[in-house]
């Protein structure tokens, strides 16, 4: 039941060698220009959307020279992206962000190979609203806790704590597997004993090479319990196997496991949420349900670390104000046609 995205492929191995060679020259510089402050993701994810526009390039501006581009043709590869790729406006933002940023590095860097180069994008682009493509999925506690009782009953106990890991964290699913045995100790807790904190920083999502470090926090009932059943699981495999590492979550043979393998386990799971389930539903979940418990959004911020607090609430909280656990409520008990 996996959500469903269009997916178009336009670019090839064939096609990409044929990219006029000054626009793979420029291509390059620009790439290496960003990677000191890039992640390697982001670069690999830049590459792969250069190729998309100058395969575009090839095929329908004669493999122009990107300098030599006229507005109408940025436009209609953008116009592209929406009718024949069927980009979100997400997506689409990110590719006119990337070449808005391209046009901008020939501007600040090869002003003297191209004095005559000028930035067309805010011009001939113009902005499309962020509307999502894919369907949300929302997931409430009697569904994320009956799983859970139904991976311990059939024994499944890693899958079970990997579960517990992303609903007690919100963490990303490339964060929740750097989360590694040796950041977990059961007395360095935080809010009052309610959360874990790791012991030690870990890459999260943000600019720069190495991202935002930062420790994360778990809730500690909700977590600890499953975790420490599967630990001694995982000290059997590891010895069995000759095995040395600290990764929380591993393959049959010892091996630290994938984000492949995790999504496989998500992608079981759908059976019985009877709904579509990907990693970064846990996000929404765990907002939601503080939310629905009467947390305040600061308190929420404060425990997701988020640097644009408000915002990044209102993205992740998918409860209705007429359903949030209101204190004025209480006070409002009894009182009305007393006067």
């Amino acid at each position: 039941m996996a959500r469903k995205t269009f997916r178009k492929v336009i670019t090839s191995d064939e096609y990409i060698s044929q990219i006029n060679p000054e626009n793979k020259k420029l291509m390059e510089r620009f790439l290496k220009n960003k990677n000191a402050k890039c992640s390697d993701l982001t670069i690999k994810n830049y590459r792969s959307d250069l190729n998309i526009f100058f395969c575009y390039n090839l095929v329908n501006n004669d493999n122009k020279p990107f300098v030599k581009l006229k507005k109408i043709e940025l436009s209609e590869f953008f116009d592209y992206g929406l009718l024949d790729l069927k980009w979100s406006g997400n997506r689409y933002a990110r590719m006119r962000s990337l070449i808005s940023s391209f046009s901008d590095f020939i501007i600040d860097f090869l002003d003297e190979e191209f004095p005559d180069f000028k930035n067309l994008v805010n011009k001939a682009v113009t902005k499309v609203p962020k509307v999502p493509v894919r369907k949300k999925t929302i997931i409430m506690p009697e569904q994320v806790y009956g799983l859970r009782d139904k991976l311990l009953e059939e024994g499944k106990i890693q899958e079970c704590a990997y579960l517990m890991m992303l609903a007690s964290s919100g963490a990303r699913i490339s964060e929740s597997l750097r989360i590694n045995v040796n950041m977990i100790d059961e007395n360095n807790t935080a809010f009052g004993d309610l959360f874990l904190e790791t012991t030690e920083e870990l890459k999260t999502k943000g600019h720069g090479k190495t991202g935002f470090m930062m420790t994360r926090f778990l809730i500690k009932d909700v977590f600890l319990p499953v975790y420490k059943q599967w630990l001694p699981i995982r000290e059997e495999i590891m010895k069995k196997n000759n095995k040395e590492h600290n990764s929380m979550f591993i393959k049959s043979n010892g091996d630290p496991i994938t984000v492949a393998g995790v999504n496989y386990w998500i992608k079981k799971w759908e059976d019985y949420l009877q709904t579509n389930a990907y990693a970064h539903m846990f996000r929404h979940f765990i907002v939601s349900d503080l939310t629905r418990k009467g947390c305040s959004s600061d308190f929420i911020v404060a425990v997701m670390k988020w640097k644009s607090g408000g915002a990044m609430f209102e993205i992740y909280n998918d409860v209705e104000d007429k359903d949030r656990k209101w204190k004025e409520v209480d006070k409002l008990k009894g009182v009305f046609g007393t006067e």
